[in-house]
């Protein structure tokens, strides 16, 4: 990418950074960050009442569980009985059921 740092463009940046600002400038930017932080809570809450209206009308068909649990049981004991290190499988299957799995088995 090339980019380069002189002398002068630190110097500039010091400059521009060490010049205090006004009560004016201040409030302003109390003001930016006061509505910022509003929006993006109220975006949260929206989004989160959104997932839980996701999740409650999505019904998993009771097959599609049976057959995801028995492909993962499958591909668990095949990568147990094969894979050279069995620790880090015990490890990776342990870190899969509780975080993907488990919300199924709920």
């Amino acid at each position: 990418m090339g980019l380069e740092v002189d002398d002068d463009d630190v110097e500039e940046l010091v400059e521009e950074h060490s010049k205090e600002l006004s009560t004016e400038e201040l409030l302003e930017l109390h003001k930016e960050e006061n509505e910022t932080l509003k929006r993006s809570l109220t975006s949260e809450e929206s989004g989160e009442e959104e997932e839980e209206d996701k999740e409650e009308s999505r019904i998993i068909p009771a097959k599609d569980l049976k057959d995801a649990f028995f492909c993962w049981s499958k591909l668990s004991k095949l990568a147990e009985d094969y894979h050279p290190d069995v620790g880090s499988v015990q490890k990776a299957i342990s870190v899969f059921n509780d975080n993907v799995m488990n919300y199924f088995w709920k």
